[in-house]
């Protein structure tokens, strides 16, 4: 099993050393040898009162190297969780041969203790005891059947606690122990919980808080961020285990929102089910929303990125625009799991309205080791952040008996040819035992006013959904404690206790470095800048680019940093390429510019799927050529287009001309783009004059030639016209009848 990122001791490490203990243990145990091998014997009451180890009935059992090996013993039943005065109980070991031999002649021995265990400090040392410590109580023996190398047994015993002394409420030393003429070969070490007096007890308030997150996934390829979101959704997975548990239980949800927008919009039948199966899980419990993506606060922190707009990395587009439920609570600051935060990630989540934080892996301890309401004020330079503090030992006690991760994550490694089956660190009867231990001890501490706790998970908790159901159900059902949600916590004040300081700043190895944090916030900014050449249409732009930069600060990538090395390096390629050549200048030939005033095209390409309204400027390096605007016009989606630039020549010369293009609010896209213009500054005027003056003597020579020519002698007279017709040319008849009706007037 791996270890879990909350907690401080691996409980498969603990069950490892309690049951099995190693070579070099056992060694010193035969040369330390006292006691005496495991022989039958019939239960007998416990004395009234604790003696010394000379008159107290305990067994120390020495292990030797033995032929048969090792065992693995477990408890796997208690009838009654929580018995009193009446009742008979059931306990249920399994003895497995983890060895390559045989192994007979073994017999287990079931032990109780008759005194209460009244603090956790003495749970957690009997739960640590390893294999050789001793045991409390008068032995119940009964023969182990032989095991063959690999086999397992049942070992059942019938106990009445009432038969015995018991006194008071609380939980008793319970252990099976196995062995036989050689020592001791393994050990299960567990509780009975006896409530002798049923007196009633005011609850002690438990929360369970769960993640929602999705896996470390490139959203550059949305398929494969669906089809990986759907096996960890399918039945068995993580997230499908944390969807039934938070069905049958009181159990609290932090969620990513960005997952239910893949998941709701999915085509695949299985995943857009469960989607709806854990909205309807969400509406009745106490649900959060992390930021989309769940990005990493401390790097954000630790890199100083403290930008909290529409557009930021606090506030990245969900997938499909998938709209938050009203009822979800959105001031949750989830930091990542398996180290305590520092003051700069808490104080980054209270600038962005997120003060309520989650603080687990042993932050923000009482000084004292006491037990408390999980409840604390830090106060950071952007304000108070309200902590809510998880109990560590009631963390791990819960994950061991119900985290399948750290199982997978072992058996990932076993050749598929001979698959074995996944199982927990400690079986779900431990865990609740252990559990309905811890509380009992804290409400006997405080049996008038007991404190309010809280179990935080971590992201990667891939849960039994039937085991943390019934440790559940079983906390719930034992009259001293309430299973309740999250807000119930954040309702209650923070108790005037002093507790170790989180450190003002701490970076965790494993986080994204600040220049990498960096980088992707200056491209964020890029890619947010260029989405207005798009104007109403900018979000089709800034919304994708954002989604792909926040994607390498998720919280998942920790898992994996090399992996996430090559996808920052991907994405701001990827994100470079966008903002600097999608829209950009065509490179063309020098220009000859021989008018006073005019304009120069410049070619721009827009490459993006929407139109885009870009500015040109023209930079000359020489005053001869001056710019009298810049111009701005919108380039059709996947076109090119010249855009006229006016300007204005003083002189004459070669003038190296960049051409820039920016947003419409003066951002520049690419990098400038240079070409030559020759300036002739009046040479088209010159030009007019010398053409205008040529057709003038054109003219003039036309004239001169006629002049100088005269009349052509075969042009024909009227006398040529009549000789050669035979006829004189008669006048109209108007012109007779006025000749006929003249009157001559004398002149006076």
């Amino acid at each position: 099993m791996t270890q879990h990122h909350d907690i401080s001791r691996s409980p498969a490490r603990l069950r490892a050393a309690r049951r099995t203990g190693t070579i070099g243990a056992v060694l010193l145990a035969g040369a330390m040898l006292v006691g005496s091998a495991i022989t039958p014997a019939a239960a007998t009451g416990p004395t009234t009162e604790r003696g010394t180890a000379s008159t107290t009935v305990t067994q120390s059992i020495p292990a030797a190297v033995s032929a048969q090996g090792l065992l693995d013993v477990s408890v796997v039943e208690i009838s009654h969780p929580v018995a009193r005065p009446g009742d008979e109980v059931t306990i249920r070991a399994k003895v497995t041969n983890k060895s390559d031999a045989v192994v007979s002649d073994a017999v287990a021995e079931l032990t109780v203790d008759y005194l209460a265990l009244t603090t956790r400090a003495e749970i957690d040392a009997w739960s640590a005891a390893s294999l050789l410590d001793r045991v409390h109580g008068n032995p119940v023996p009964k023969s182990v059947p032989r095991l063959a190398p690999g086999a397992s047994a049942d070992i059942s015993y019938t106990y009445d606690p009432g038969a015995q002394t018991f006194l008071g409420f609380g939980a008793r030393r319970l252990a099976v122990a196995v062995g036989d003429a050689t020592g001791r070969l393994g050990i299960a070490r567990s509780f009975l919980v006896y409530d002798a007096d049923g007196a009633d007890r005011d609850p002690l308030q438990l929360s369970v808080l769960a993640a929602v997150t999705g896996p470390a996934a490139d959203p550059a390829d949305p398929s494969t961020v669906e089809i990986e979101l759907a096996q960890s959704t399918a039945a068995g997975q993580r997230l499908d285990g944390v969807l039934q548990v938070a069905k049958k239980s009181n159990l609290s949800l932090a969620i990513d929102p960005d997952v239910m927008g893949v998941a709701t919009r999915s085509k695949d039948p299985a995943l857009a089910q469960w989607s709806e199966d854990m909205l309807d899980a969400a509406a009745n419990t106490a649900t959060y929303t992390l930021p989309s993506h769940d990005p990493d606060l401390a790097a954000l922190a630790h890199a100083n990125v403290r930008t909290s707009g529409a557009r930021s990395f606090l506030h990245a587009p969900r997938r499909s625009n998938w709209e938050v439920p009203e009822a979800w609570r959105s001031n949750l600051a989830w930091p990542a799991d398996g180290v305590v935060p520092d003051v700069e990630t808490l104080d980054l989540a209270v600038s962005a309205d997120r003060r309520n934080v989650v603080v687990g892996s042993g932050g923000l301890a009482t000084e004292d080791g006491g037990t408390v309401t999980g409840r604390a004020e830090v106060t950071t330079p952007s304000g108070t952040a309200h902590a809510v503090v998880s109990d560590a030992a009631l963390t791990q006690a819960f994950l061991s008996a119900t985290d399948l991760s750290g199982a997978e994550t072992a058996q990932a490694t076993v050749n598929a040819a001979a698959p074995r089956a996944v199982t927990t660190a400690s079986t779900t009867t431990e865990g609740t035992q252990r559990l309905l231990a811890e509380t009992a001890a804290v409400v006997s501490q405080a049996p008038s006013d007991p404190p309010s706790l809280s179990i935080v998970a971590p992201r990667t908790w891939t849960p039994d959904a039937e085991a943390a159901s019934s440790i559940l159900d079983e906390l719930d059902a034992s009259g001293w404690v309430t299973v309740t949600s999250l807000d119930k916590l954040f309702e209650q004040d923070a108790p005037d206790v002093p507790r170790t300081p989180l450190p003002d700043r701490r970076v965790a190895k494993a986080e994204l470095g600040a220049t990498n944090v960096a980088g992707l916030e200056h491209a964020r900014d890029a890619v947010v800048t260029f989405s207005t050449v798009a104007g109403q249409d900018a979000a089709q732009i800034w919304r994708p680019g954002v989604t792909r930069l926040v994607a390498p600060l998720s919280v998942a990538h920790r898992a994996d940093p090399g992996l996430r090395e090559v996808l920052v390096e991907e994405t701001l390629a990827s994100t470079s390429e966008l903002t600097q050549e999608s829209v950009s200048v065509v490179p063309r030939q020098d220009v000859n510019f021989i008018s006073d005033v005019g304009n120069i095209p410049v070619r721009v390409r827009n490459s993006l799927n929407v139109d885009a309204t870009v500015t040109v400027v023209l930079r000359p390096d020489h005053p001869r050529l001056t710019v009298d605007a810049r111009s701005t016009e919108t380039i059709p989606a996947g076109q090119e287009m010249d855009v006229q630039v006016p300007v204005r020549a003083i002189g004459s010369g070669d003038v190296e001309v960049a051409a820039q293009v920016l947003t419409p609010t003066g951002a520049k896209i690419t990098d400038d783009s240079s070409f030559q213009v020759r300036v002739r500054a009046g040479w088209e005027e010159i030009g007019t004059w010398i053409a205008a003056g040529l057709v003038a003597l054109l003219f003039l020579a036309g004239i001169w030639r006629t002049v100088r020519r005269g009349r052509s002698p075969y042009r024909a007279t009227r006398e040529d016209v009549e000789e050669a017709t035979g006829m004189a040319a008669e006048a109209p008849d108007s012109a007779r009848m006025a000749s006929a009706d003249s009157v001559a007037v004398p002149a006076e």
